[in-house]
């Protein structure tokens, strides 16, 4: 048996995240994954580290501030994954959204974020927007706003992280499966398919796979999640050269990334609830086609995306979190559920999101230091 003070189920973002400021802290931190790193939701996000703009319409301030103030420190420690880049919010007259009020959640956001900063909303005249998304419509514009978040390489973030707990000493073990978690009054015993652990905390950072962890392994937690998942299509070719903020009919949103480096589009995401285990969560032909009717309804004639111009898709599972005694109240924030049991701790790390994983990290470890 092998001893640490801290063991983390879980090398998402999340885990990897907590670990590297646990480890930098001095501590002696296991992480055991049952893949790879960063191979579950960490790396099938839409490649954002972004403050959540419509998160303003629902008056989540505080989230969206923390997670601006996460992105500026981001670019500022990954200069070469994190990027500041120009986003163009197009409004058309049948958009849901009043033009004069997106302006204003854009006005907020920029208050939100670094006062100093120069990279403040702006209208942009029509005719110069043509100069960026020539393969929109043109018709029945009637304004066009740009602001800025960042893009990254959501796996390569990851192992970044990853690599950075290593340096100060976390050890790492993928493709380890545990088969059984029991507590004494002083220490957790985590026996795997190679070989049992012991510390006196244990943090289940397992994101989408949380409550499954939790109910194989029979833990306490306050929190359950509710699991929505994201569908991206990856287009051939560039459809525009810049990023476009895009809504739906519905009230819903979507983007268009450009990925230049690989002459390549993303464009996601959908929103669908899950009950199967986050294992068996495949792409639905339904939610592409709802992808491709949404951004077909903005491109011209000559510009129209078919099923045969995708080069692949992908889906990520986003845990929301839902309080256990009223499963429907959902939040997009995260919540850390700390027990105490006897002379251990126990921390369930219940929903997040890839900016904001710095946040967490460092409320994590405060409350187990």
């Amino acid at each position: 048996m092998t001893d640490y003070d801290v063991i983390i189920l879980g090398a998402g973002i999340n885990g990897c995240g907590i670990a590297r400021e646990l480890s930098m802290r001095g501590k002696n931190v296991l992480i055991l994954d049952k893949s790879s790193t960063g191979s579950g939701t960490s790396s099938k996000s839409s490649r954002l580290i972004h403050g959540g703009l419509r998160y303003l319409e629902s008056l989540k301030f505080k989230l969206v501030h923390e997670a601006l103030m996460d992105r500026k420190e981001l670019a500022e420690l990954y200069p070469d994954l994190v990027q500041f880049l120009p986003f163009y919010f197009p409004v058309y007259r049948s958009s849901p959204r009043k033009a004069w009020i997106i302006w204003i959640g854009l006005k907020l956001y920029d208050l939100l974020s670094d006062k100093y900063s120069d990279r403040r909303s702006k209208i942009i005249p029509r005719k110069e927007f043509i100069l960026h998304a020539s393969c929109l419509k043109q018709e029945n514009l009637r304004a066009v706003f740009r602001y800025y978040d960042a893009k990254t390489n959501d796996l390569q973030l990851t192992q970044r992280v990853a690599e950075d707990a290593k340096d100060y000493g976390c050890m790492i073990l993928e493709n380890t499966h545990v088969k059984q978690i029991v507590h004494d009054q002083t220490h957790f015993s985590v026996s795997t398919n190679q070989r049992r652990f012991k510390a006196p905390v244990l943090i289940n950072a397992t994101g989408p796979w949380i409550d499954e962890v939790n109910e194989q392994f029979n833990l306490p937690a306050k929190y359950q999640i509710r699991k929505i998942s994201g569908i991206h299509i990856v287009i051939h070719d560039l459809v525009s050269n810049d990023l476009l903020f895009m809504q739906t009919k519905g009230k819903r949103v979507f983007f268009i990334i450009p990925e230049p480096e690989n002459n390549q589009t993303l464009i996601g995401t959908t929103e669908r609830e899950e009950h199967i285990s986050s294992d068996d969560v495949i792409v639905n032909p339904d939610d592409v086609k709802y992808l491709l009717d949404n951004i077909n309804h903005y491109l011209n004639p000559d510009h129209q995306i078919h099923a045969s111009d995708i080069k692949y898709t992908f889906i990520g599972i986003r845990p929301l979190i839902a309080n256990k005694e009223n499963p429907t109240n959902l939040s997009r924030e995260y919540k850390l559920d700390l027990h105490k049991m006897n002379g251990t701790k126990l921390l369930h790390i219940f929903g997040g999101k890839l900016t904001t994983f710095l946040s967490l990290a460092r409320n994590a470890a405060d409350l187990i230091d």
